[in-house]
């Protein structure tokens, strides 16, 4: 990887060099295209982007950096070819990215995340449409994606399990149908998955506040993550959207798993799966709000957190009673006295009297010989 320094792309030159890529790529298309001018094929895009970026990462601010460096190209590239600057966000990445979103009566939102979707240059968009009256199929048919329709609702997350079935992408994007989400804001988890991650979360930390004022929900979420010996991760769970898959994130955890997302959790980290959460969107105050979302314990709250209590049993049963923390020095062995050596005999005191001893055990001693293995004040 070529290291960036202040005077690379990190510097005021970085988006001139990318300006003059831009118009180097507009160039090369156009012979390609023996001389026509069209607009361009996004993919034959993000390709010259990636030839002009790989590896370059940016040292400070890169978010901010990518975009200026990004948007510098396109412009290179419109003037070039004359033609108006492109709408689109390039990903730094050849990899092949498709997005999963699940919709349920959400036409009158699911319009605007489609549209952010299409300036990302996606192999497919999966959108699975189900238990909808209204016209959420008709708005994902005009866009182009390709629809799964369910008439009879499937449930929370079902969607994404089939989703993901559906795509062969290397990263596959996971979103909900009534929160539209600037197609610049899903960069870094389309990145992190592209230089290694394998689970990108969104990270709410930044919009939780103090951890007196959580609600059971979040409690459940760092529950989870502790006894998941992964603390690192917060509050932070595959229950909140946008996040985003590997291709081996996806057959390791198995797509069936992914409709219950705190288990899909538990499979991730249990196989040594690569998690982070690289980056923060504000999907808590977007979420709409509904009947069945608020008030305290409403339907969607017991649910989550019932999906949090499978996870914490599905943990148990793969790293035992203990989840796999270590029981330290105590010896239960020393507690399991047969109930007839006892019967009779309060707690902590000596043998009483005229009450018949095991054979070969003397008063004050084990049958082996050994001091009993209880103090005076009846036990720790």
């Amino acid at each position: 990887m070529r290291r960036v320094n202040g005077r690379g792309l990190a510097g005021k030159r970085g988006p001139a060099r990318a300006y003059r890529a831009g118009r180097r790529a507009a160039l090369r298309l156009k012979h390609a295209s023996a001389g026509t001018v069209r607009p361009p094929d996004m993919h034959m895009l993000n390709d010259a982007w990636c030839a002009f970026w790989r590896g370059r990462r940016p040292v400070r601010h890169p978010a901010r950096q990518y975009l200026a460096a990004m948007n510098a190209f396109l412009r290179g590239f419109a003037a070039q070819a004359g033609i108006g600057k492109p709408d689109a966000v390039l990903l730094p990445t050849r990899k092949t990215v498709a997005a999963v979103v699940t919709v349920m009566n959400e036409a009158g939102t699911l319009a605007n995340v489609l549209a952010q979707l299409a300036r990302l240059p996606l192999a497919e968009t999966v959108v699975v449409v189900n238990g909808s009256r209204d016209e959420s199929f008709a708005v994902a048919r005009r866009a182009g994606a390709t629809v799964v329709h369910y008439p009879e609702p499937l449930g929370h997350d079902v969607g994404r399990a089939l989703g993901a079935k559906m795509t062969d992408a290397d990263i596959v994007l996971f979103l909900d149908g009534d929160i539209p989400i600037r197609a610049e804001r899903l960069l870094p988890f389309i990145d992190a998955v592209h230089r290694g991650t394998d689970v990108a979360l969104n990270n709410l930390a930044p919009f939780l506040g103090p951890m007196r004022a959580w609600d059971e929900v979040t409690v459940m979420k760092a529950f989870l993550n502790h006894c998941l010996d992964r603390p690192d991760l917060l509050a932070n769970s595959l229950t909140a959207v946008p996040h985003a898959l590997s291709r081996r994130a996806i057959r390791e955890i198995g797509p069936r798993h992914l409709m219950v997302p705190p288990c899909a959790l538990v499979r991730a980290v249990l196989a040594g799966l690569v998690i982070r959460a690289p980056a923060s969107v504000d999907v808590i105050s977007a979420n709409k709000r509904r009947r069945m979302n608020t008030g305290r314990e409403n339907p969607v709250s017991g649910l989550i957190v019932g999906d949090h209590l499978e996870a914490i049993h599905l943990l148990k049963q793969l790293r035992g009673p203990r989840l796999g923390f270590a029981d330290g020095i105590r010896n239960r062995k020393a507690a399991d006295l047969p109930e007839s050596a006892m019967s009779g005999q309060p707690a902590g005191s000596p043998h009483t009297p005229g009450r018949a001893l095991p054979a070969g055990t003397e008063e004050g001693t084990a049958g082996s010989g050994a001091p009993l293995p209880m103090t005076a004040s009846g036990g720790a």
